[in-house]
């Protein structure tokens, strides 16, 4: 979190796309997360601010942490929250598959089962695994 504010813990099968995430969802009566509520999370390989919305459509505070990462350029459920939220699409993939720029240096053009084993093993060192 920005600002040492904490932590926000996130799950999800397709941990490539998280390349592309663009806000973190929670729901907005889960007292877990109200006071990150407006503020930001940063992305741990590109930087990029990442706000934390309130969304009770998508989330389910019962369900796993109660936090979702948002991915609108790569996910259907996520499309309707960055249309709801006004957020960036960040495609992350090339036509054939590969990560392409959007995706960082890191990453780039590797197949996407390649990059979700590297992503894996780069949060493990980072210890955010």
């Amino acid at each position: 979190m920005e600002g040492n504010l904490g932590e926000i813990v996130v799950a999800t099968t397709r941990i490539e796309t998280m390349l592309g995430d663009t806000a973190i969802a929670v729901h907005p009566t889960d007292d877990r997360y109200s006071q990150f509520h407006g503020k930001y999370a940063v992305h741990p390989f590109n930087g990029r601010k990442l706000p934390i919305i309130c969304d009770a459509i998508l989330v389910d505070p019962k369900f796993g942490t109660g936090a979702v990462k948002i991915t609108p350029a790569h996910d259907p459920n996520d499309f309707e929250v960055g249309k709801r939220h006004n957020l960036e699409f960040i495609n992350v993939f090339t036509d054939d598959g590969k990560i392409n720029s959007n995706g960082g240096s890191e990453f780039l053009n590797m197949p996407r089962f390649k990059a979700r084993e590297a992503i894996t093993e780069a949060l493990k060192k980072k210890v955010l695994l």
